[in-house]
């Protein structure tokens, strides 16, 4: 992953504060679009992030405040592995646009995720660059636990990246019926071919 100036250069100081952001494309139960977006940090934040795919920085507005407590060490690797690791939100709110909200109160079912990583100077609290994407891939599951008494529960959100579309396998390629809509009758007679006696240098039936 390659860095711009303002970050090496606050990655070589050893003075920041990371912070991560969460972004989550998913629908409402109706079917229209529905962003959902948080980060690790304090209040309501408007940040801009470059989408997966884009080089034009967008606006998302991100809703902290615990709600995004958890996330893991994300390793950045070459290789098309596919990868995935839990998170952990916020199960305690219920308003609309909450992470409880956004698992129960709408579809997220393999919905598209972006996680981008911040850094900030901590003597500013300013942004030192636009966060850079630190992972793509899309929702593989989501769970809540309940605690017993006296214990901590959560909302845990299973992610995988992008890798896992290589592994997907295309069985009507090998269909006439898909083949004949373009025009490609090769396996036209493939139902049929094993019952078809075929005779070898010699006559049938001597």
């Amino acid at each position: 992953m390659s860095y711009d100036v303002d970050t090496i250069t606050a990655l070589a100081s050893g003075q920041i504060v990371v912070r991560e952001f969460l972004t989550v494309f998913g629908k409402t139960m109706g079917g229209s679009a529905s962003t959902f977006a948080y980060w690790t940090g304090e209040d309501n934040v408007a940040t801009n992030v470059v989408p997966v795919g884009g080089g034009t920085p967008v606006s998302r507005n991100f809703v902290g405040g615990g709600t995004l407590l958890e996330v893991p060490t994300i390793v950045d690797a070459i290789g098309v592995e596919a990868r995935s690791f839990t998170l952990g939100l916020d199960h305690i709110s219920q308003v609309a646009g909450s992470p409880l909200d956004m698992v129960f109160g709408n579809n997220v079912r393999v919905a598209k995720v972006e996680m981008h990583r911040g850094l900030f100077d901590p003597s500013t609290w300013n942004l030192v660059s636009t966060p850079h994407l630190i992972f793509a891939g899309r929702v593989d599951g989501a769970s809540v636990d309940d605690a017993a008494s006296g214990g901590e529960g959560g909302l845990s959100l299973e992610v995988i990246n992008s890798a896992i579309d290589l592994t997907k396998t295309n069985p009507a390629m090998e269909s006439d019926e898909q083949q004949k809509l373009r025009g490609d009758r090769f396996r036209r007679w493939g139902d049929s071919a094993a019952t078809v006696e075929t005779w070898w240098g010699q006559n049938k039936g001597s």
